[in-house]
């Protein structure tokens, strides 16, 4: 069984995200695992195995550290080199509206293989709206948590006490999500091809078009072409 389709250049493509975007993306996905694998290691008993994979427990930390100073280095070449891509995320995630409820409601049933009819969608959907809410909350908590733990003696005790528990509960959250994403977004029936956007920044024609019409009418339409003619 084929989990990807095939990333096809004889058949019309748009660009769905840059490389600022993609390599922010990668990165923050391989500095998150490594936190998380190394993060097991000292948030469960009795993985030695795991463990093992790393040095032992010193080096888990020690990968640990570096993981999240990467990531935190990840974010800010994001936030410093496309800036303008953040501030459009944003504004698509405000425009979560009727036909996202209406996503949201229907995509398990979509999920489980029943035939649905999707309401037309912005450059994300309802779903990756709420994805884009809930995870980079996750992120943003685990970094600033995690580097309160890793300097408790500048911090109040209070805000050191508290810092735990947040980046446990953050990062089961944001593990789930991050699972959930892995899979929706390349392996589902129907959404692998926004894999391709994210690994070689375009999509098809008409795959943009059937999953998110509105964006694809206002980027690359008729709508985008007569307002770049005037």
């Amino acid at each position: 069984m084929q989990l990807l389709p095939e990333y096809r250049e004889d058949i019309p493509r748009v660009e769905r995200f840059n490389f600022v975007a993609r390599l922010t993306h990668w990165s923050h996905t391989v500095t998150f695992l490594l936190c998380l694998f190394t993060g097991l290691v000292l948030f469960l008993d009795s993985v030695d195995w795991l463990a093992a994979i790393f040095g032992g427990y010193a080096g888990a930390g020690l990968v640990h550290r570096i993981s999240a100073v990467i990531m935190t280095l990840s974010i800010l070449f994001f936030v410093v080199f496309d800036f303008k891509g953040i501030i459009n995320w944003i504004k698509d995630i405000l425009r979560f509206g009727i036909n996202d409820i209406k996503f949201v409601m229907l995509f398990p049933l979509e999920f489980l293989g029943f035939p649905v009819k999707m309401p037309p969608q912005t450059r994300f959907n309802g779903g990756e709206k709420g994805n884009s809410i809930v995870t980079p909350t996750c992120v943003i908590l685990l970094v600033l948590s995690g580097y309160i733990m890793w300097f408790p003696s500048i911090f109040p005790a209070g805000l050191v006490r508290v810092a735990y528990p947040i980046h446990d509960i953050a990062m089961v959250l944001a593990t789930v999500m991050v699972c959930m994403h892995a899979y929706l977004g390349s392996f589902h029936p129907g959404s692998g091809e926004s894999f391709w956007g994210m690994w070689k920044g375009t999509v098809r024609s008409d795959w943009a078009q059937h999953h998110h019409a509105i964006w694809y009418e206002e980027t690359y339409g008729e709508k985008a072409k007569t307002e770049s003619a005037d």
